[in-house]
């Protein structure tokens, strides 16, 4: 007979139970220290890697020069003894003339001698940012000298003690003159003592573009060869040696303008920039790629291969092992005896041979780093499922019927869950851990940044004694394994019985 209450459907009860379970087993969570402080760490690095694409704007393997190489964090400049770094400087705001230009001067010899600068939006070189240059239009007359100079350039205050670490500069030329006269260009710095340096010298020719070849680079030896006579000599260190007022442009020589004729010189990609010595948070690498970049990508990574590897393992290790235990015989014994064969064989020396001949892509790491981890859960599993085999539970299965996949599924499967939890949990440290070592054996995957690559680098490129470099992904490592090993420790004790405290 109803007592008057609407049966509710099993599925809601077995929802409800659980919901009932979940709260129960968080709020004894919440009371364990290790397992609080885990989870804290872990959001923290999880955060880290879901907004590095919001917190720095740049790639950390292939935004190369951001700054000079190995710059110093810019926090650095504030310590006594170390006002002189320098940061990155460029002077022109508008190099590809998008619109009117702003702070671009020009002078022409001799003075007075009538000229037109406009802005053009059509023309543009093409390999900038798109259309918009500097016209330059002189008409010839029957006054006009032999030679006419022009001299377009932009002037800036450096403000730093300290030279720049490398200093790039560009300029792109457009002949279109109605008439046959002899252009030349002459790219020059002047320093803050008033000494011109010709960086480089370009002849116009009807109808093409002219950009100095090779390109202006203070890190190219051609132009320390044409500055001081030696690729000892650095350009930017010696130019830039103090704070003061610095000029760069280009100068036009123009000869046999005629009368009636037209010179028409288009300017664009008009362009300087000073690579600083100290940048961002952390720095820079060898390459002058941001490291802050790096170590947030680099958590990226981290985290990906740790927990697809011990996830990887932990399902391999759970299907080897319950098939073996509850099955037994031949299966068990082949089973078995291909897990010791693993087991015995040296995993880091493994490691290297197979990433070696497989190539070192992140998926083929988190493969490897799987598949050579599953053994020794597998044999704990083994080893709890032939005692439950065992149980008046299993045996009542048995008797009304159920297959061997549904009582493993349904009767072993759930008292080895803990198991499963605590063992990926733990897993992940060793992912993550087996990574980092390969990585920094030359064994990564070289489209991708990880805190592994970041140690590799340092010590390839001799730079131990950066500690802001060393200690970041060195610290971020020890970390994270820490916190998953602290979850770990703490689901061990809320679901072992021996282990529970009481309350």
């Amino acid at each position: 007979m109803s007592n008057g209450r609407k049966l509710e459907h099993p599925y809601k009860v077995k929802l409800r139970m659980l919901w009932r379970k979940s709260k129960d087993f968080g709020r004894h969570f919440l009371r364990n220290r290790k397992g609080v402080t885990g989870v804290v760490i872990l959001v923290f690095y999880i955060l880290v890697a879901l907004l590095a694409p919001y917190l720095t704007p740049y790639d950390p393997v292939y935004s190369k020069y951001v700054a000079g190489p190995r710059a110093k964090p810019l926090w650095f400049r504030y310590l006594p003894g170390l006002h002189h770094l320098s940061m990155n400087l460029e002077p022109v705001e508008d190099p590809s003339f998008k619109a009117k230009p702003k702070g671009i001067k020009v002078e022409v010899q001799p003075q007075g001698f009538p000229i037109e600068l406009r802005h053009s939006e059509d023309v543009g070189y093409p390999r900038g940012s798109g259309p918009g240059s500097l016209l330059l239009l002189i008409s010839g007359s029957e006054n006009t000298p032999n030679e006419v100079k022009v001299r377009i350039y932009v002037r800036f205050h450096y403000p730093y003690n300290g030279s720049p670490a490398r200093f790039t500069a560009r300029v792109a030329l457009f002949d279109e003159s109605s008439n046959r006269a002899y252009i030349k260009a002459r790219v020059f710095l002047e320093d803050a003592y008033g000494k011109e340096y010709t960086l480089s010298l370009l002849s116009l020719r009807n109808g093409s573009w002219a950009i100095p070849q090779p390109p202006i680079d203070s890190y190219q030896a051609a132009l320390r060869v044409k500055l001081f006579m030696s690729v000892l000599k650095d350009p930017a260190s010696i130019i830039f040696s103090r704070s003061g007022d610095y000029t760069y442009g280009v100068e036009l020589s123009i000869k046999g303008l005629r009368k009636g004729s037209t010179v028409k010189v288009y300017v664009d990609d008009f362009y300087i920039r000073l690579y600083g010595t100290c940048f961002g948070l952390l720095g820079t690498d060898a390459y002058g790629r941001d490291l802050f970049s790096q170590f947030l990508y680099g958590a990226r990574v981290s985290l990906l291969v740790g927990l697809l590897s011990a996830i990887f393992s932990v399902a391999v290790g759970l299907v080897v092992g319950l098939i073996s235990g509850y099955i037994g015989g031949l299966v068990d014994e082949l089973l078995m005896r291909f897990t010791d064969m693993l087991l015995v064989l040296p995993t880091l020396p493994l490691l290297l041979v197979l990433t070696a001949v497989l190539g070192a892509s992140i998926w083929n790491l988190i493969f490897l780093i799987g598949f050579l981890g599953w053994m020794g859960f597998a044999r704990v599993i083994r080893s709890q499922v032939l005692s439950l085999k065992e149980r008046a539970f299993v045996e009542a299965a048995k008797a009304i019927g159920a297959g061997t996949a549904i009582i493993i599924v349904r009767h072993i499967l759930p008292n080895v869950a803990s198991l499963a939890y605590v063992a990926l949990a733990l897993s992940v440290p060793s992912a993550i851990v087996s990574e980092a070592a390969l990585s920094w054996l030359g064994l990564y995957d070289p489209n991708v940044m990880s805190w592994g690559r970041m140690l590799h680098d340092v010590q390839y490129y001799g730079a131990i004694t950066d500690w802001w470099w060393v200690v970041p992904p060195g610290l971020s490592i020890a970390l994270l394994s820490m916190s998953f090993i602290f979850i770990g420790y703490a689901i061990d004790e809320l679901l072992n019985p021996r282990l529970r405290a009481r309350r």
